[in-house]
């Protein structure tokens, strides 16, 4: 065993004292150290050790080299840049054109096509009560609601 400083395990590492100190009291050093009056003696073999076992805090060991990378090259990605950009300008000429529309602007319109559509319907017990209350021949009476429903129906077409 042997026994170092804080400055001197820091150096071993490759790190600064505040960092050692800082790992100390995260636990990651516990029963590598002893304290004597205010004075810390490190284990340096046990400290290296648990510090190489979990390697530094924040650092990720699932890091791939750059040569493993996927990387395109230079004149691919201007390539698939290039293909965006046409496709943004299409999608924006198209809607220019109004051959493409937005779709919570197909949502509000169609809202309000089913509301006035709905409201007609709601409304044909009050426009024909009258008249189907006087009348005893079911063939009017089929009549008299069959239009009022085509009508309330247009609504929809003409929408």
């Amino acid at each position: 065993m042997t026994t170092c400083s804080s400055k001197e395990l820091a150096d071993s590492l490759g790190v600064t004292v505040a960092r050692v100190s800082q790992l100390k009291t995260q636990g990651r050093f516990d029963g590598c150290f002893t304290i004597q009056r205010n004075k810390i003696f490190w284990d340096l073999e046990a400290a290296t050790d648990m510090y190489n076992e979990f390697g530094p805090i924040g650092a990720s060991n699932t890091r791939k080299k750059t040569e493993d990378l996927d990387i395109p090259s230079f004149n691919e990605s201007k390539a698939k840049s290039e293909h965006f950009r046409a496709e943004l300008a299409r999608l924006d000429l198209e809607t220019k054109e109004q051959e493409l529309v937005e779709a919570s602007q197909v949502e509000r319109e169609a809202f309000t096509s089913a509301r006035a559509v709905r409201d007609a319907l709601n409304n044909i017990p009050d426009r024909v009560s009258s008249q189907i209350g006087a009348e005893s021949d079911p063939v009017v009476i089929h009549k008299t609601l069959s239009d009022e429903i085509r009508k309330a129906l247009e609504t929809l077409t003409n929408a």
